[in-house]
């Protein structure tokens, strides 16, 4: 009995020295200082501008403190401050799919605002977004026909009147003058045609390569393009286009015709169209060349065999099983464009290192999808 007492006097004294440790480890508590107008009237003004993180740090408060006192005094958060609009609300009301390109317009300085200190909203001025849209420069980075809101769909709406003219992309003028848009670029660098330099549109790609130019309709009418010295609908041309259309590259059309790489890539993108076309095969008879819109101008070389002795030459080879690389490249690119042209992902020129193995690749992945290759068939035994 007398042990059993020990014992329990034993677990009184622990439990007794530990809850007198635990206590005097503890700080204790101290209360918040009361809050004087002045601290109110600067959250008050802080708030649109930076988190309640940072001015409670600047306050000498807790987070926690200031949400509550935003709520007694029932002062707006960052986002819904009157006179401010967030990067998400200007998105919603011009109906972008992304809040990036309004930051973009910030940073840039095309309209007021910033960012919140110690969070990741961007606000907007309101009134500079107002004054911004309905400049007719600001129509290049967003659309117009996308706009929700009724009330600035119609400020812009009325904009656009009063201005008259329309913004052009540097293929609607290649368009409008049948040119390409690789010469509307030299034209623009060489200003002989006025155009206005858009980079990082999207908020994304803030340097210059995926830069695009805006030509005002009124300057593309009244700009005077030459047209080329040579003639598209000769035999020469007819023939890269007939070329194109097989899938042979500009490279190796070019060493046939005896012109350069870049010259006849820029001829046959003159001649891609389907209203071009249509003059080819009236006076030349190609009628087994057609235009398609995704792949434009597409014909099955197996039809022009006659014309193209090497491209026959390489698909006997790689029936025998006796194909060179050379002649791996050929076909390759070849039934690329035929798998372009039928709507599937693939880029014709992008060929990288091929074998006979790669060539087998491609062919069971057309037949898998339903499409038939362009090949030889084996000559019947007798």
């Amino acid at each position: 009995m007398a042990l059993l007492d020990t014992t329990l006097d034993f677990n009184f004294t622990t439990l007794i020295a530990s809850s007198l440790k635990v206590a005097t480890a503890q700080a204790p508590s101290r209360k918040a200082p009361r809050w004087s107008e002045r601290d109110i009237n600067r959250v008050r003004d802080l708030l649109p501008f930076y988190s309640p993180k940072v001015v409670g740090r600047m306050l000498g408060r807790s987070e926690d403190a200031i949400k509550i006192m935003r709520q007694r005094q029932h002062i707006k958060a960052s986002s819904k401050t009157e006179g401010w609009l967030s990067a998400n609300r200007v998105m919603r009301l011009l109906g972008m799919p992304d809040a990036r390109p309004v930051i973009g317009w910030i940073k840039k300085g095309l309209v007021l605002g910033h960012q919140v200190a110690g969070d990741d909203t961007w606000m907007v001025h309101e009134i500079s977004l107002r004054r911004w849209i309905v400049s007719p420069i600001s129509w290049l980075y967003f659309n117009t026909e996308h706009i929700q809101d009724p009330h600035l769909a119609r400020l812009v709406e009325l904009a656009q009147e009063r201005w008259g003219d329309e913004w052009l992309t540097t293929r609607q003028v290649a368009d409008l003058k049948g040119t390409t848009t690789r010469q509307i670029g030299q034209t623009i660098f060489r200003r002989q045609l006025p155009a206005v330099h858009v980079v990082g549109k999207d908020g994304r790609h803030e340097n210059g390569k995926w830069a695009f130019w805006g030509v005002k309709r009124s300057d593309t009418e009244a700009w005077q393009f030459k047209s080329p010295a040579y003639d598209l609908m000769d035999r020469r041309h007819a023939f890269i286009l007939l070329a194109s259309a097989i899938g042979l590259s500009g490279m190796t059309i070019g060493k046939m015709v005896n012109l350069c790489h870049s010259t006849t890539s820029q001829r046959f993108e003159l001649m891609n169209n389907s209203p071009h076309l249509k003059k080819v095969i009236a006076k030349y008879g190609l009628t087994d060349i057609e235009y398609r819109r995704k792949g434009g101008v597409h014909a099955d070389w197996r039809k022009f065999a006659y014309r193209f002795p090497q491209v026959r030459g390489a698909f006997e080879r790689y029936r025998d099983g006796k194909a060179t690389s050379d002649d791996c490249y050929l076909i390759a690119r070849i039934l690329k464009n035929q798998m372009a042209a039928n709507g599937m992902k693939v880029n014709p020129n992008i060929i990288g290192k091929i074998s006979h193995g790669t060539v087998d690749d491609l062919v069971a992945r057309m037949r898998k999808s339903g499409l038939k290759p362009y090949l030889l068939h084996k000559p019947r035994q007798r």
